[in-house]
């Protein structure tokens, strides 16, 4: 079990001194999803279907469009939402060769900023 412990503090050890490595050699940080950003792309290549607000339009509800601000996709985890958005899922299209990775985890962020709108 010492063994084991030594170990871990040594992996932990690696990893503190790579990210500091990283910072002092000024690499960026990993982006985070920027919900503003977000609603750009979503106003762009969302609206249409989904709505403003996420309730939908005549056309998404017509397509069977979920409600962005219902609790059964505000609860999806962003991986699937992202699956969903890249792959499409029933009569939604694909996006991933439309947004890139970065785009769709920024809309993933605006949609949660619906779940208070409802």
């Amino acid at each position: 079990m010492g063994e084991l412990r030594r170990n871990g503090m040594a992996v932990a050890g690696l990893a503190a001194c790579v990210f500091m490595g990283a910072v002092a050699y000024g690499w960026p940080a990993p982006a985070r999803p920027d919900a503003a950003a977000g609603k750009t792309v979503y106003a762009s290549n969302c609206v249409a279907c989904h709505g403003e607000d996420g309730a939908g339009t005549p056309t998404g509800q017509a397509l069977n469009a979920p409600d962005l601000r219902s609790d059964a996709v505000q609860k999806a985890s962003d991986a699937d939402l992202k699956q969903q958005v890249m792959n499409g899922k029933n009569n939604m299209p694909p996006f991933k060769d439309t947004l890139k990775p970065a785009e769709v985890d920024d809309v993933i962020a605006y949609v949660r900023t619906f779940a208070h709108k409802k």
